[in-house]
């Protein structure tokens, strides 16, 4: 049993959005995009720590469009898929369908800020029930982003204490010492028996054995519950976390580590919670990579989706984390004119066909992809590395613009393209003008003109029966660019190495050593990537005579759409 949809009418930045889920499901988008909103409207409906009195709607929780005008009743429905727990069902009565579907929705009112819940085995036949008598056996474990609280005020603790210790007298200090190498006998003492006892000691196996599944480096490495209280009385209740590896006790790491012993704990503390047999729990996990270097955000990844016994959804920044999931279980969030949506309408399965269809997995693009609002897309590593360094020179930050430049290297440009439009990620094209022979057959085809046509859904332009030359690419070149371009779609005169050679010509020619453009290009071409980096590096306070002219445009083009000017 598992959530598939949330339906979202007028709550907070969504006016009207349907967002499809997974058993496993990623939640990506910029930041404010609504990621958060998203799960706490499914957290209203089903997390027991939100009380009662939380529920009762503020004044911004409800939509307000850009002409300012605010909605009156806001709406949140979710909708369950395979209720079939034997469980779940009889508490549930009447409430699932003969699709074993189950649907819960909550309603609140802007004019006296008041809220009902009903409950419905389908969307036009509800009940109204008074209170989420439902969450004894379907019920949401939820994990915030924001973890950090008790660092900080442990933080401010240790410096009033080390302004205390500063501010003592000597004698004072011969005391002290004297009275903590007591209770520290003391306290060994009594950590070496409360270690002992049956519940402390299965608990403390229960987290090392969660650890150990997250990284080979926490082999060696024993969690320990520990005392932080002088009072015996008192011990049980404040005991703390230490650490030791081979005996020695060493203090606890660094965020990256404390991270992962506090999802560690959360996930044994949930799952010994979780009885299988009589409810149903999702869990919620936001941006569970803080403090984590990029290989143990991918195991945790792993570990978040493989070892929880139920729906598990987690929102992120992280490509990392985004690697480990099929692209028809990720959900990107957008913004359009002052209203949130998922592109695609979240998890669907016209993202994985896009993919199927060409045989490809999510590791053809890289995750970072996702995450952009423009994709600049070109056709091998050297085209990577100039415009990369085209656009530091004309001080164009991409990373602010969060804009990707990405290689195909010889993949259809059109697998990018179909995957990028389902999760409403804009893109830009530039693509070789090259010519060739139609295999089997004595024509020839206008091979780069139409990559840039079949993109922006145009015919084909005819085949010729005699070799292409030259100057027939240009004459098309001249009439098909303005086309192309109106779809974001660029097509060189020639191919990088050729433009460049036409742009940059003294340069490229000194730094080739040879004695004309054409010979140049070759030069160029014979090592693309290591002798565009020979150039770059040479003549990289150069580049901004690049500035305008024809290779900067689809660069010019991304920014702007980045923008939202077009």
């Amino acid at each position: 049993m598992h959530i598939e949809t949330v339906s979202l009418k007028g709550f907070r930045n969504y006016s009207d959005a349907t967002v499809n889920f997974e058993p496993s499901t990623l939640i990506i988008g910029a930041n404010d995009v609504g990621k958060t909103n998203l799960v706490y409207a499914v957290r209203m409906l089903l997390d027991k720590s939100i009380s009662e009195l939380d529920l009762e709607p503020k004044s911004n929780d409800f939509h307000v469009n850009l002409k300012g005008d605010t909605v009156d009743e806001l709406q949140v429905i979710i909708k369950f898929k395979n209720v079939d727990k034997d469980a779940v069902v009889s508490k549930l009565n009447g409430y699932v369908s003969d699709g074993k579907n189950t649907y819960i929705k909550y309603v609140a009112y802007r004019n006296d800020l008041s809220y009902k819940i009903f409950i419905g085995h389908d969307e036009d036949n509800y009940d109204e029930i008074t209170s989420r008598f439902y969450l004894k056996y379907l019920s949401m474990r939820y994990i915030k982003s924001q973890r950090d609280l008790d660092k900080y005020i442990s933080i401010e603790k240790r410096h009033l204490l080390r302004l205390a210790q500063e501010n003592r007298e000597q004698p004072q200090v011969d005391i002290d010492q004297q009275s903590l190498r007591d209770l520290n006998t003391l306290l060994e003492n009594v950590n070496s028996k409360v270690k002992e006892i049956s519940y402390v000691k299965q608990a403390t196996a229960e987290l090392n054995s969660e650890l150990k599944k997250l990284s080979y480096n926490y082999e060696r490495l024993n969690i320990e519950l520990d005392s932080g209280a002088i009072g015996v009385d008192q011990f049980i209740e404040k005991l703390e976390l230490s650490s030791n590896s081979n005996g020695h006790k060493l203090l606890l790491g660094g965020d990256g580590l404390n991270n992962q012993i506090l999802l560690a704990l959360w996930k044994s503390k949930s799952v010994r919670e979780h009885d299988e047999n009589s409810e149903v729990v999702i869990y919620c996990i936001e941006e569970p990579e803080a403090h984590l270097y990029p290989h143990q955000q991918r195991k945790l990844s792993e570990y978040l989706t493989s070892k929880l016994p139920g729906q598990s959804i987690v929102t992120t920044h992280s490509p990392q984390i985004a690697v480990n999931y099929q692209p028809d279980s990720i959900i990107k969030i957008y913004s359009r004119n002052g209203a949130s949506f998922a592109a695609s309408n979240g998890c669907s399965k016209c993202v994985s066909q896009a993919w199927d269809k060409m045989g490809y997995r999510i590791s053809i693009i890289p995750a970072e992809a996702f995450f952009a609002d423009v994709v600049f897309l070109v056709e091998g590593p050297s085209e990577l590395i100039f415009y990369n360094e085209l656009a530091k020179a004309l001080g164009y930050n991409l990373d602010f613009y969060n804009i990707s430049i990405l290689s195909v290297d010889g993949v259809q440009f059109e697998v990018y393209k179909n995957i990028l439009k389902s999760f409403n990620i804009k893109y830009v094209v530039r693509t070789d003008n090259d010519a060739g022979k139609v295999p089997h057959k004595d024509e020839y085809q206008y091979s780069g003109i139409n990559r840039g046509r079949h993109l922006c859904g145009l015919p084909p332009l005819k085949n010729e029966l005699a070799k292409i030359e030259q100057s027939q690419l240009n004459t098309q070149w001249i009439a098909q660019s303005p086309i192309l371009n109106a779809n974001a779609v660029f097509l060189s005169f020639t191919d990088l190495e050729g433009d460049l050679c036409q742009e940059f010509s003294a340069h490229v020619l000194e730094y080739s050593g040879k004695k004309n453009i054409n010979e140049a290009a070759n030069y160029l071409r014979d090592k693309k990537a290591t002798r565009m980096r020979e150039l770059i590096a040479l003549k990289r306070e150069n580049l901004t005579e690049l500035a305008t002219g024809d290779l900067v445009r689809p660069l010019h083009m991304a920014i702007s759409l980045a923008k939202g000017e077009i």
